[in-house]
Parts: C-alpha cells; structure tokens; sequence
C-alpha cells in the first residue's frame, strides 16, 4: 500500500496566470445523475432510453458533466460526459495532483478494483443500424511512476454485459471493446508503456503539471493522458445497453478519468472492416 504524503498545486495557479476551466458539473449516484451523463454523450436524440449506475462508490462525486472545450473535447455538440475514481470537480484544474478516496471497496468477488463506477446506459439501436461507436480519452494519476505496478487502473466498455474481474494487477474482460492504438485495453500498465503522455493531458489535472511526495518514488511530477481514440462495437437494430467501467486497481488513491462523447449507433456497409472493436468509426444515424 501506498502512503500518501502531501501535495502542491502548478505554479502557474500560485502566478496567477489565468487559467480558462471547463464548466463540469458533478452530477449525482442517481439515475438523473447517470442519465445525464449518458445525455451529454450522445450525438443525436432518440439513442439513450435511460441510464443508470450499477455501481458507485459510497462517497464522494467522481462523476459529471462538462459544457465548455477540454483537451479534444467535445467531439460532438458543446458536452460531454465525465469518469472518475476521484473527484471530478478536480479535473479542469491544471497542475492539480488529484488523489481522492471515495471510500469503494472490490465490485467483483476477489478482486484488487476500488472507487469502481459502471455506468449503464440503454440504448435504442434504430432499424438498419449495425454499428455502435463512442469517442474517449483515458487520463490517469498513476502515469508515470506506477506502469507496470499493481496499481493498473482501467477504462472498460461492454456492451449487453458486464463481464470484467479483477486479481491482483491483471484485469480479464473478454466482453471490452474500447482499447488503446495499440489494441490493449485501456489501463495504466497497458497503455501507460507508450500510448499516454502529459501533453495530451494539458488543461486538466493530468497534466504532468502536479508535484507529489509519495514513497515510493520519492515524488515528482505525475500524470498523462492517452490522445483522442474511439471504441466500436457492432449490433443489431433493438434495444441494448452499454457498460462503460472505471476504477482504481490496487488502492483507492491516484485518480483516472475517462472523456466520453459522440455516443452514436449508424449504418457501415462492412462492418466486419468498418466497425471492429477499437478505433474504427462508424457514420451517425
């Protein structure tokens, strides 16, 4: 287990340089919280039939929604939804080394998750649909100094199950279908070893930008992001729902987040090409 010492904020923020935040609003562990949330993701009216949490953690407001440009975001529209195993008040702060513990035990029976959100969102795939497709971006805490640790915090997206478990550092979720441009899933021991740098994490509180003593290392800098990706998943016109997963791994401290926006559920002339799991999109419908 980590101890976690203190922490200082950017210097730019001490300067008084001004800094332009995004309006996030911390939404509530309800299902108007959740389908807020689900709202501001989706592209177009008439997809999201209704949200939920299935999990939350007890404490705390890791989830929201934001109004205003941060990093890629919005890709579609003027919002976008918020994931986080911390505190999503904290993200827009630039240099901010967030670290909350919201108190959320294992979800799955045995496992090493923490401060876990599910997000379920029903979903109304329209006649002639055959392609599922979301934008997202993965930022987290643990990047760099814990890659390749047991602390492997992770985004997963499922749709119609949610499959994942957890042990110790390794994470089996046959049913994601959201990876990194590497095709690994989304998490800190993955994508941490190329696919996230501090630069894509600038203007939030994942920018590299943070100071903290924690042992071990001794402390530093910390915190980075993946660039903007896309997850797809093919589907049969009707009703569905989509998991979307984010957690700690290991402890409940060093946050991540996950971006997402442009839910959309269209039409690809070949989905077996056009709509593989992964970075593939598919046209609006």
């Amino acid at each position: 287990m980590r101890l976690l010492l203190g922490f200082a904020a950017a210097a730019v923020l001490a300067l008084g340089t001004s800094v332009v935040l995004a309006s996030i609003t911390a939404q509530p562990a309800t299902p108007a919280g959740a389908l807020a949330i689900a709202n501001a993701m989706a592209a177009a009216p008439g997809i999201v039939t209704g949200a939920s949490f299935d999990k939350i953690p007890p404490n705390g407001t890791p989830n929201g929604t934001a109004d205003a440009p941060l990093t890629q975001f919005p890709t579609n529209g003027t919002t976008f939804g918020i994931l986080t195993s911390g505190n999503v008040n904290n993200v827009d702060h630039p240099g901010t080394f967030t670290s909350v513990d919201d108190g959320g035990g294992p979800v799955k029976p045995g496992g090493t998750d923490r401060d876990v959100t599910i997000l379920k969102i029903n979903l109304n795939a329209p006649a002639g649909s055959n392609c599922l497709t979301f934008d997202f971006k993965f930022l987290s805490e643990e990047f760099p100094f814990y890659v390749g640790s047991q602390f492997n915090d992770a985004f997963i997206a499922e749709l119609d199950a949610n499959t994942w478990t957890t042990t110790g550092s390794v994470i089996t979720a046959p049913n994601n279908f959201a990876f990194d441009s590497s095709n690994h899933v989304v998490s800190v021991n993955s994508t941490g070893l190329g696919g996230m740098t501090p630069a894509q994490g600038v203007g939030t509180a994942f920018d590299g930008g943070g100071s903290t003593t924690i042992a071990p290392p001794a402390g530093g800098s910390a915190g980075g992001a993946t660039g903007l990706l896309s997850a797809s998943k093919q589907l049969s016109p009707g009703a569905h729902s989509l998991y979307l997963s984010i957690f700690d791994q290991g402890d409940n401290i060093l946050d991540s987040a996950v971006f997402l926006d442009n839910l959309r559920i269209g039409f690809v002339p070949n989905p077996a090409v056009n709509c593989k799991p992964g970075r593939s999109r598919c046209s609006s419908g």
